[in-house]
């Protein structure tokens, strides 16, 4: 996974989108999760921090591990925000989350909000999976407890968005302000479909009018690889986890036809 994606002009316009403010109810599930399965936690492709510094303010010890440095550089200007006592339980790491290597154990390893799905190839989600599962491994000894939770989250594919040529037009995803005056409006596309491949080629578009009125055209081009419920299971058993929970959504509603998330809970074995 390159640093290069996110070290760009998108991590001065992440925290504000809509997109990502209105993201709360993962929020609250990981940290019911992380208060159900304990702690130490740890968040790979942690970004700014959203999740993060929540669990840390839930009264959680967090690590968050992430490759983009600019994405890390907000996440500590947001922890420095935080009370004495949350902030000396957050942890970061710059690293990339398909090789790492901590040096402890973890409870938990959260993968929130689609960073598996920057892993292309299955050499990499192979070394991601094998990576976690030996900072779980020995967990259950040396909490006294069961072994490790892995919790990660991915959409599941919509079969139009894999070939049909309407999501190629570019078409509004959401408009927000910034807190400099910035009027900022992003619009989306797919450039090309590779569905041999379970890829799509994605631009998101951002048109920034700053308050004299100077608009300037920003574009955030990146490869999405899309997965399939069996496929991921197969995927964690083939690296040592067995499945414990799949849900659709974060209610924890069961995998239906129209669920929006695939949400998988497996156990270090």
């Amino acid at each position: 996974m390159s640093s290069a994606l996110y070290d760009g002009f998108i991590a001065d316009y992440y925290d504000e989108s809509p997109i990502v403010r209105g993201r709360t109810q993962d929020v609250a599930f990981y940290r019911d999760a992380v208060h159900e399965h304990g702690d130490p936690v740890l968040e790979l492709g942690c970004g700014t921090g959203r999740i993060t510094l929540a669990l840390a303010e839930a009264g959680h010890r967090v690590t968050g591990l992430d490759i983009s440095e600019r994405m890390l550089e907000r996440c500590t200007q947001k922890r420095a925000a935080l009370r004495t006592e949350a902030r000396e339980r957050v942890h970061l790491v710059q690293g990339d989350m398909t090789r790492f290597d901590l040096g402890q154990k973890f409870r938990v390893v959260i993968i929130p909000f689609r960073p598996m799905q920057h892993l292309l190839e299955i050499d990499a989600q192979v070394s991601c999976l094998e990576s976690v599962r030996r900072h779980l491994q020995a967990a259950g000894r040396r909490f006294g407890k069961r072994s490790g939770r892995l919790i990660l989250d991915v959409f599941q594919t919509d079969a139009e968005r894999m070939h049909d040529p309407t999501y190629q037009e570019e078409g509004p995803v959401t408009e927000y302000a910034m807190p400099d005056g910035r009027h900022v409006k992003i619009t989306e596309r797919v450039t090309s479909f590779h569905r041999a491949q379970q890829r799509n080629d994605v631009e998101m578009i951002f048109y920034v009018t700053d308050a004299r009125g100077k608009e300037e055209r920003l574009v955030f081009a990146w490869t999405l690889r899309y997965f399939f419920r069996y496929e991921v299971e197969h995927l964690l058993a083939r690296c040592g986890f067995r499945v414990s929970a799949v849900y659709g959504d974060f209610d924890r509603s069961r995998l239906v036809d129209t669920s929006p998330e695939m949400i998988f809970v497996a156990e270090a074995e």
